[in-house]
């Protein structure tokens, strides 16, 4: 009996110590709101006027911003919380690398309402280096849904009476806690040389099949302050499909998850 009792204490242990690592995993999980960007250098900061939003899942980011010249940044990775105060942001796609390779090492510092994070180097002109820091206050958080994750468009058609066309953009979409996030690439012209960026930000809930978000930030202005109910269907866990309909026709998108 004691020996029983001693290898069942053994078993309790070892999965207990198997189970604590993932409990205490560091994750930077949320949505935030840019207040305050500054690049610094030469003895010299400049603040700029930036609307912007991140958001992080437990293992990837996104960002999209406009400037006041209504031009469009955005940034899609994986990420690893080094530390409290450490982030190692991977780039999967940008607006600036594409789908390059890009490492960025961010210095966070936790504040009351969100954190601050630095990254030094960011650029280098004439031998002066520059670093960026931005404060961001960490909204609150939405229930959570099984679209919580990143996804990226495989497909997208346009359906307008009898005809139907393929579109070709390239679209991330990222749903945590109640917030969402598109970021795309797309073709302006029939030959596919020139192409524009867009992105939008809001919030959403997702019941049965529906999918009900209401776009807060955008640089479509067709699209800023509009409700829409959309819906979706699932294939499996990490892929889903949408439809939306309107006057002129429908589109229909399909997403795979990043996992």
């Amino acid at each position: 009996m004691k020996k029983i009792i001693i290898v069942a204490a053994l078993l309790i242990y070892i999965i207990a110590s198997c189970k604590s690592p993932k409990q205490n995993v560091p994750t930077q999980a949320g949505v935030y709101k840019l207040e305050k960007q500054m690049a610094s250098g030469g003895g010299k900061d400049t603040v700029y006027a930036r609307k912007q939003m991140k958001i992080y899942t437990d293992n990837y980011f996104m960002y999209g911003a406009f400037a006041p010249d209504s031009s469009v940044g955005f940034g899609v990775g994986s990420y690893k919380l080094d530390s409290v105060n450490k982030i190692v942001e991977h780039n999967i796609y940008s607006s600036r690398l594409l789908d390059s390779t890009g490492t960025f090492n961010l210095q966070v510092t936790k504040t009351a309402n969100g954190y601050t994070q630095v990254i030094p180097d960011i650029l280098r002109v004439r031998n002066v280096s520059y670093k960026m820091t931005e404060d961001y206050t960490k909204l609150p958080p939405a229930d959570t849904s099984a679209l919580d994750g990143l996804w990226k468009m495989s497909e997208f058609y346009t359906v307008a009476g009898k005809d139907t066309v393929k579109q070709i953009p390239t679209q991330y979409k990222i749903f945590q806690s109640g917030h969402f996030m598109f970021v795309h690439r797309y073709p302006v012209n029939k030959e596919q040389t020139k192409f524009k960026n867009g992105f939008g930000y809001g919030t959403f809930s997702l019941k049965d099949d529906i999918l009900s978000e209401e776009e807060e930030m955008s640089s479509h202005a067709q699209l800023l302050n509009k409700k829409f109910a959309i819906k979706i269907t699932f294939n499996g866990n990490d892929e889903y499909s949408q439809v939306i309909t309107d006057s002129t026709g429908k589109s229909i998108e399909i997403y795979k998850r990043l996992k």
